[in-house]
Parts: structure tokens; C-alpha cells; sequence
């Protein structure tokens, strides 16, 4: 009898750390593959050094859980061959508490199943101004903590400073079940000011950027119509 509650116990222990707010160690949780890096190819992206984009998981398959909700952990390294020494989820910080935390969670937002992914075309289209919105990714660094609230914040970076970052994918009972790995490194450019940045498009004329600009989002309009044209002939 004594033996059974013994176990008892144990197996209520272990039931306790899964949920949020307990230490989990990482190599309790489930492995989801991701390329973070994106094609970039057809983006202006920003000139500043303080923030960066990252590729999103677009669905989350598993036979364990079902992911409702992914978070991401950044982590600041001193160079490019480091990798954070961090082994459970309480090692990750917040910077709303810990502002110098150098491994901290700067955001989270809802997940899409595979299912809907595969059942649901989002179009978002302006015929009038032809304007084509779409989540291309996930950007690193954008908000000023003290003019934000919630539970995280996602700061600024340091230019000319490396990164990696790990998505952590929550279940419905907001437990942590499943993450990424830690991305390859990431180096923010040394660029705090526009006139800096200047330097970027040196040899280059403006138009042929406005122009390269409008190609692109051009082409990508007239395949959307074409889908959607494609589309609409099927079903008669």
C-alpha cells in the first residue's frame, strides 16, 4: 500500500510540470522540423539594423497534440557559433520582468492546423487599389515594451549582433508540448540611421526599385486572377 502511493505521488508530480508555468526540460518535448530561413528575393526589407524576418510554421503536425498556440524564444549569443545552453523552459526568460534576460519569449500567436491550411484559400485583395496582403513571415524586434502590454514583449535589437530563435508550440491547455530547435544564427546589420542606410542602394537608380516594385507585385495580382479565374471555372 505504502509502495502504490509512493507511485501515486510520482505519477502527480509529473502530471504538475506539464502544465504552464512548470519547468519542462527540452528534451521532453516533441522535435517539429523548420526552414526559418524565407525567400527574399521579391521583399524590400527594412534598412534598420534592430529587427529581422523569420519564416513561420504554417501548420503544426503531430500525432500527440494539437497545437493552438505557437511561441517564440529569442536568444542574443555573443557569435555565430554559440548556441544557447538552455535545457528547460524555465531558462527562458521574460523581459518584462528580466530586461537584460539574454534568452527571453517575445511573443505568441493562435496556430493554424495542417487541415485548415489544406482546406482554406485566404485571398485578400483590393480590385480597386490592387492591393495583394499576405503573412510572409514572423519579424523579430518591432515593439517598444514600455508602450505595449500583455504577457511578452518583442524588442528592439542590437545591431551587428547575433541571434537564434525557437518556436514553442502550446496545446489547447496552453501546456508546452513540441518546439523547433534553435535557428542557425542570425546577424542584425550595423545600420541605426536612414542616411546610413543610403549606402545600400548606392548605383542603383530609385526607379528601377519603384519599378522592380511594381513588377513584382504586379505578377503576383495577375497569378492570384488566374487561380482564382481557374477556380471559379471548375465549378461550373
Amino acid at each position: 500500500m505504502q509502495l502504490y502511493g509512493v507511485k501515486l505521488g510520482l505519477l502527480l508530480f509529473f502530471a504538475g510540470s506539464l502544465r504552464s508555468g512548470w519547468t519542462i526540460p527540452l528534451g521532453n518535448l516533441e522535435k517539429i522540423p523548420l526552414d526559418f530561413s524565407y525567400d527574399n528575393t521579391m521583399l524590400l526589407t527594412t534598412l534598420l539594423g534592430t529587427n529581422f524576418i523569420i519564416n513561420i510554421p504554417k501548420c503544426v503536425s503531430s500525432s500527440k497534440f494539437t497545437s493552438a498556440t505557437v511561441r517564440i524564444a529569442v536568444a542574443q549569443l555573443p557569435d555565430a557559433s554559440t548556441l544557447p545552453g538552455v535545457t528547460d523552459t524555465e531558462q527562458i526568460e521574460n523581459i518584462r520582468r528580466t530586461p537584460q534576460a539574454q534568452v527571453y519569449f517575445a511573443d505568441e500567436f493562435k496556430s493554424t492546423s495542417c487541415r485548415m491550411t489544406r482546406d482554406l484559400l485566404v485571398l485578400d485583395l483590393d480590385d480597386s487599389q490592387y492591393e495583394l496582403i499576405t503573412v510572409i513571415g514572423y519579424q523579430v524586434g518591432t515593439e517598444l515594451c514600455r508602450q505595449t502590454k500583455g504577457p511578452f514583449c518583442n524588442q528592439p535589437l542590437k545591431p551587428s549582433t547575433f541571434y537564434r530563435v525557437n518556436y514553442f508550440f502550446l496545446d489547447e491547455k496552453s501546456v508546452i508540448r513540441a518546439h523547433t530547435d534553435w535557428s542557425t544564427a542570425i546577424q542584425t546589420r550595423n545600420v541605426t540611421n536612414y542616411e546610413s542606410a543610403d549606402i545600400m542602394f548606392e548605383g542603383r537608380a530609385g526607379g528601377m526599385i519603384v519599378i522592380t516594385i511594381l513588377v513584382s507585385v504586379g505578377g503576383a495580382v495577375l497569378l492570384i486572377a488566374l487561380i482564382v479565374a481557374a477556380v471559379l471555372s471548375n465549378k461550373k
